[in-house]
């Protein structure tokens, strides 16, 4: 496997007291990932960015102002036609955080830090992590505490590094910051910006969203909805949940990007079916040689383990529930198949009898159609 280059960076800060004026309401940790083979031409890209757009020395997010939404359009565009990357994002909602550690700036970074970076162990066997530094003089004691507490290396896997750097020194960390600086202003609620939904927009397709604490990004969405329709929603996104910090997710990560995208989409617009070909171009940015009929089987697979991805009739797509008739529509569907199956079933075994004098009745007489006899019985 190629070796992964993660660059991170954030949006936000730790502080918690949230009554004051400007605090950001949630703090969002953004990595980029390339191939290793792609780290010069990354580089170059970078380069030639700087240049194209007048940008001085340095690719820097936060000198690209609001009103210049269309240098920033046109920078993410070109970023996205030249190079292949994914990102991966996670947002912490600061008004769910309890417990006096937290509020330690020190204590914060450590623990999110580390909780970031530890599911890459699971992804990718070999990479080289850099993250911008969140101040000189921790810089040494946070790198080393997040390469004791989340990097595994052991006698298989033992290219694996985390470095902490100035993105001045390490200059690809800029293309973190840039994207975080798009993405930021998406998630983090008390900054939020319409118009960067558009940039959003431009990076869905190859960016995962995983969420702290994740009861916080259910219950906006529940607070208002009938009780049947709340425990529908709650449980399923419960049972998701379960599913992607169980063991399973090991053996099957094309699970856990679908259901991930899923769930992102049903928290932009609940009632949006998503199309096979969004989800087999989502997936291709993870893993390339993946086919619509692979993703069929991930969602066939995906009912049996109990999880509520729903399809309505006549309309193309699926969805999760996030209420009651999603699972009834979902429910009536299957039965427009159902029910004529057994009704032919039916025709075929009287033809059968009367033609026979009843010497040839399966459904009564072979033990082995005892479940069709009794489906068939309440037809």
């Amino acid at each position: 496997m190629i070796p992964a280059k993660i660059l991170i960076d954030e949006f936000g800060n730790a502080h918690l007291d949230l009554s004051k004026n400007g605090t950001f309401s949630h703090f969002i940790y953004t990595s980029v990932i390339i191939k290793d083979t792609d780290v010069d031409k990354a580089r170059k890209i970078l380069q030639e960015i700087c240049i194209k757009f007048r940008l001085g020395e340095n690719l820097k997010s936060c000198n690209i102002k609001n009103k210049h939404l269309k240098k920033r359009r046109d920078i993410l565009l070109y970023l996205i036609e030249k190079l292949d990357f994914v990102v991966d994002v996670m947002v912490v909602d600061k008004s769910k955080l309890s417990g006096e550690g937290l509020k330690i700036k020190k204590t914060f970074y450590k623990y999110f830090q580390s909780l970031f970076v530890e599911k890459y162990n699971k992804i990718y066997e070999s990479y080289s992590i850099n993250a911008d530094k969140v101040g000189e003089e921790f810089k040494r004691e946070l790198q080393n505490y997040v390469r004791e507490k989340s990097i595994s290396r052991d006698l298989f896997y033992q290219d694996r590094n985390f470095e902490i750097f100035d993105d001045k020194d390490e200059k690809l960390i800029q293309i973190a910051d840039f994207i975080s600086g798009c993405l930021g202003k998406v998630f983090c609620t008390s900054h939020f910006d319409q118009q960067y939904s558009e940039l959003f927009n431009l990076l869905h397709t190859r960016t995962s969203i995983s969420y702290f604490p994740f009861e916080s990004y259910i219950t906006k969405e529940i607070e208002n909805k009938p009780e049947l329709d709340r425990q529908i929603m709650g449980m399923n996104y419960q049972l998701i949940q379960k599913f992607l910090e169980s063991t399973k997710v090991q053996k099957s990560q094309e699970k856990a990007r679908l259901l991930e995208y899923l769930r992102f989409q049903s928290e932009l617009n609940p009632s949006r079916l998503i199309s096979t070909t969004e989800l087999l171009i989502y997936l291709n940015n993870f893993f390339p040689k993946i086919k619509s009929e692979k993703i069929r089987i991930l969602i066939r697979d995906l009912r049996y383990e109990g999880l509520f991805i729903v399809s309505h009739s006549g309309k193309p797509g699926y969805k999760l529930a996030t209420k009651y008739s999603d699972v009834s529509e979902h429910f009536n569907h299957f039965l427009k198949y159902v029910i004529p199956m057994l009704q032919k079933v039916k025709i075929l075994n009287e033809t059968l009898s009367k033609n026979s004098f009843n010497d040839i009745n399966p459904i009564e007489k072979d033990p082995n159609m005892q479940k069709l006899k009794e489906l068939i019985s309440g037809i």
